[in-house]
């Protein structure tokens, strides 16, 4: 055995010598990696792939749109790539905008390639040649209802088309229809609140300058959940509005099992719709993208009346809503139940299982935004003390917190004019599919309040946003 093992390895130094011996010096030359500037003028622009389709929607009423071979003068436009794959975020897709500092338009490239980073950094000029290609629409209402032109921000894609979908460039079509440039551009994000997104921003990088998750996320990792499935879904809070957004992280992503940054800064990522089109998120291409290091975070205030024992036997307030069969019985029974904007969407009577409750979404409403709000009866706290409430809530097809709770010692029947302090509840969360159990909000101490208060639940969704359906139940104020 050991005979046959020296022989072997003299046998692999002999064929190892032949090979090197018929290689003159020189003849291993270094890899060129320098990227030779394609001979491309572009004569169109990622803006004007978008008007292409709209204009075919307009006329025929098509969400699909391609563009035809011209081989004596084909369509190129230019773009610089801000996504990357290099840590498992996005898959077999570029992200591309239309300038390097001051995007006016992006678009979703998707591919049948993996490892695009390796080749199509972020900041990487590229062209793309649009002849055979097709672009897509979808702004994630139901089929009747989807429109370029109905206000609701929505997301282009651009592929090859198969059937009557976009779908991936096959990995040898690539070389024909997207070129490098030499030119790696410095990506500006552009700086812009939440409020003040458009579906111009959509596939582009944004930036938000005062940022971190929602406090209610800390203890959770960016994707590593139970309760994710194909991607994380975490609430970056923005600090000057309070307004909010799903950041969106695959459960392939390399760092999917970190923990969330804990402070506040600022946070960079590129802007998209989920899966389906259906809400707002942003896209990370690192968790370094989360400059969270400021450990003086802008939480709101909430109630805190300290610890110790509370509850006892006096009960101030016990709704089941067993007893509450309609939307107007929920007045009837002196509850407070208002659409802030006016539209038509409410908390109302629903029942399952032999357990009725109250509930609200934003899915299918037609508005956008939707605020609505549920306050209590009045609650008298003079004649006791330690007080404690508790409810329960339940959510579905959970795509983002919509619900809030409340106290307030001055609500006189306008939600908008009342002042109202925060109450740090344990809320119900996921799935993004069915429902979810009725869980219970923890014991919350109002034992430093007096006089006469009110409880709260403000609703906060839009139809193509945040539609999660939550569930109320089994509100109680109990004292001694």
């Amino acid at each position: 055995m050991k005979t046959n093992k020296i022989y072997s390895f003299l046998s692999f130094l002999m064929i190892a010598f032949t090979i090197t011996s018929c290689v003159q010096d020189g003849d291993f030359d270094v890899p060129n990696v320098t990227v030779e500037e394609p001979n491309i003028t572009p004569n169109s622009t990622i803006l004007a792939i978008k008007t292409a389709l709209q204009q075919e929607f307009n006329s025929t009423g098509d969400l699909v749109y391609t563009f035809y071979e011209n081989a004596s003068n084909p369509t190129y436009v230019e773009g610089y790539v801000v996504s990357s794959d290099a840590a498992g975020n996005f898959y077999k897709k570029l992200i591309v905008q239309d300038k390097a500092e001051n995007p006016t338009a992006g678009i979703e490239i998707v591919l049948n390639k993996s490892s695009l980073s390796e080749t199509y950094e972020v900041g990487r000029k590229v062209y793309i040649k649009l002849d055979g290609l097709s672009v897509s629409y979808d702004d994630g209402e139901s089929a009747s209802y989807i429109s370029p032109s109905n206000g609701i921000p929505g997301k282009y894609v651009l592929g090859v088309l198969d059937g009557d979908q976009v779908d991936d460039i096959p990995s040898t079509s690539i070389k024909d229809h997207i070129w490098r440039s030499a030119t790696v551009a410095n990506i500006v994000p552009t700086s812009i609140q939440l409020a003040d997104i458009t579906g111009a921003h959509i596939n582009t990088m944004i930036e938000l300058s005062s940022a971190q998750m929602l406090k209610s996320d800390l203890t959770k990792t960016f994707a590593g959940e139970a309760t994710d499935e194909f991607d994380g879904f975490r609430t970056i809070f923005e600090c000057d509005t309070e307004k909010t957004i799903q950041l969106q992280t695959s459960t392939f992503a390399s760092f999917k099992s970190n923990l969330v940054p804990q402070g506040k800064g600022t946070f960079k990522a590129v802007l998209s719709k989920d899966f389906r089109s259906e809400f707002l998120v942003a896209i990370a291409n690192t968790p370094s993208d989360l400059d969270f290091t400021d450990s003086n975070r802008c939480d709101p205030p909430v109630l805190d009346c300290g610890t110790g024992a509370v509850g006892g036997s006096v009960v101030l307030l016990d709704e089941d809503f067993e007893g509450i069969t309609s939307t107007s019985g929920i007045t009837s029974a002196g509850w407070t139940n208002v659409n802030v904007n006016g539209g038509s969407t409410l908390f109302t009577s629903t029942s399952f299982g032999g357990n009725r409750y109250v509930q609200i979404s934003a899915y299918n409403s037609g508005e956008a935004p939707l605020e609505a709000w549920l306050v209590t009866p009045e609650i008298d706290l003079d004649a006791t003390t330690g007080e404690e409430l508790t409810f329960e809530t339940n959510t579905g097809y959970d795509n983002g917190k919509a619900l809030t709770a409340y106290v307030s010692s001055d609500f006189t029947g306008d939600v908008t004019t009342a002042t109202w302090l925060k109450i740090d509840a344990v809320l119900s969360e996921g799935p993004s599919s069915g429902y979810n159990s009725f869980i219970g909000s923890g014991s919350i101490n109002m034992s430093c309040l007096s006089g006469k208060v009110h409880v709260a639940f403000k609703y906060e969704g839009a139809d193509f946003g945040v539609t999660t359906t939550f569930q109320v139940d089994n509100v109680k104020v109990t004292g001694n």
